[in-house]
């Protein structure tokens, strides 16, 4: 249902959405510009503050400089603060903020939230942004304590080791890709379970809301009526045949070439 602005042209829902990326984008470029951001004697130029800002929303991972020999620990955690924007969601985090300040959610942000979610109903659409901000906040708070605990055995301190943990855990998470090893996953080569908890975490959310809130409501009511929607169920099989057959043909095109001599 299309707006008026007050020149009598209709405003779509599309368009104000996208509108609300291009301020998202806005936002986070001028957090990575704040003062205390960068290193000290570390410059970095307009352009790439902006594509990091723009990765960063989009959870997309790519970056032009080293995220560990550019940002201080206060630079960090404005790209977790970024990272989380883009996974939950602008209209998400919006109707996060309306909530937290009392404000009743219309009709006009409830059609957004939908849009923004791929829902056809504006019913229940609150609560569904509830259960979202829950599952995300949950996975990454038991990803961050399981990876923290770990990380000790890598780091000399209990506070560097839960920076790691809780960047790793959000990052893998949201999908984001960042990392502040300076090298990947590289450091953690050999060790298998550092590796299984980060690919739980990004199938987790990479799966998708509607899925994981279907998970939770079996799990936790365990109704013998209850069925899982046709959307979970092709969601699922799609993931779990592009996930056995992507391992398979990356295994059997590599096993004699850059995985050579590797363990499987």
């Amino acid at each position: 249902m299309p707006w008026k602005k007050s020149s009598n042209k209709l405003v779509t829902p599309f368009q104000v959405l996208v509108s609300y990326y291009f301020i998202a984008i806005a936002i986070s470029f001028l957090l990575l510009r704040l003062p205390g951001v960068h290193q000290e004697g570390v410059k970095v130029s307009f352009l790439d503050s902006l594509f990091t800002a723009v990765s960063a929303v989009s959870v997309t991972g790519l970056t032009t400089i080293n995220i560990s020999e550019t940002y201080t620990t206060f630079g960090l955690v404005m790209i977790l603060v970024i990272l989380q924007l883009g996974a939950i969601g602008i209209m998400s985090l919006g109707t996060f903020v309306w909530l937290l300040v009392g404000k009743k959610i219309g009709m006009r942000e409830r059609q957004l939230i939908m849009i923004d979610h791929n829902q056809y109903s504006v019913s229940g659409v609150v609560k569904l942004i509830r259960e979202i901000l829950k599952i995300l906040f949950g996975i990454e708070l038991t990803g961050t304590i399981i990876l923290t605990l770990h990380f000790t055995n890598y780091f000399d301190t209990l506070e560097e080791a839960f920076l790691h943990g809780i960047f790793a855990s959000i990052s893998a998470t949201t999908n984001g890709g960042f990392d502040i090893t300076g090298m990947s996953l590289l450091p953690f080569h050999n060790d298998y379970f550092v590796q299984m908890v980060t690919m739980v975490l990004i199938v987790l959310g990479a799966i998708g809301f509607p899925v994981l809130i279907e998970l939770k409501t079996f799990l936790l009511n365990r109704r013998e009526n209850f069925r899982f929607s046709l959307f979970t169920k092709i969601t699922t099989s799609t993931y779990a045949i592009l996930f056995i057959v992507g391992a398979l043909v990356i295994l059997l095109l590599e096993s004699f070439h850059s995985f050579k001599e590797m363990s499987w």
